[in-house]
């Protein structure tokens, strides 16, 4: 057993991990995963988990081509939160032994290179913002909050009140993720059923690493 495939056996079962989220982006952002079970950790760290490129998304690849290989990063091991058993390693493809190009966090690892030869410092920010629906019985979506209408929503305590739970719960979860949410809000300047959440991240490797546990492009 190689020193590698041990560390992340032993974290895996201090953790109570059950299962690797094996992850990657393709070039338009969707998270692509293979689960891999801890009896199995062998293979992550003895080569990676195999993909067929083609089938995955947008990665530069036919279906004649040989598959990708995702070669995890044991410092990117993020549990997450929402589902415990579940640990999501990051991964860099390769093909054919080598580096594969059109891979975004590849991309990005070659421009931080670039930046930091220049003597530059590249800091990333990042704010959760989305507007919050639910369906309908009978189709369609409506507001979360049916009582959403305030003419002047912007950080509306009784609209932040009445939202605490949802909130909380996404707070919580993205500082165990390390991202660092200090201000969840009740924002709506983009009109009604916004919520937002600031997160402090100023070292870009910190988002490549622990994003796409929940759905976010895994730069």
């Amino acid at each position: 057993m190689s020193d590698a495939e041990a560390q992340l056996r032993a974290r895996a079962e201090s953790d109570g991990v059950r299962f690797f989220f094996a992850m990657f982006v393709d070039m338009h952002g969707k998270p692509c995963a293979k689960m891999i079970p801890v009896e199995a950790t062998d293979v992550l760290t003895g080569g990676g988990a195999g993909f067929a490129g083609f089938a995955a998304g947008p990665m530069g690849q036919s279906p004649a081509d040989p598959d990708m290989i995702a070669v995890p990063d044991p410092a990117s091991y993020t549990l997450t939160p929402w589902q415990p058993g579940l640990a999501v390693l990051q991964c860099d493809i390769h093909v054919e032994g080598q580096p594969w190009p059109y891979t975004p966090r590849l991309i990005l690892k070659r421009m931080l290179d670039k930046v930091r030869d220049r003597g530059l410092v590249y800091n990333v920010g990042c704010e959760a913002e989305y507007f919050l629906v639910r369906r309908r019985d009978g189709g369609g979506v409506e507001l979360a909050d049916p009582l959403d209408t305030a003419e002047a929503p912007c950080y509306d305590a009784k609209g932040l009140t009445r939202m605490f739970g949802h909130l909380s719960t996404v707070s919580t979860y993205m500082n165990q993720l390390g991202w660092a949410n200090y201000a969840p809000e009740f924002r709506c300047h983009l009109g009604p059923g916004v919520r937002h959440l600031r997160r402090e991240q100023p070292d870009p490797d910190a988002p490549r690493s622990r994003r796409r546990a929940g759905g976010e492009p895994g730069l």
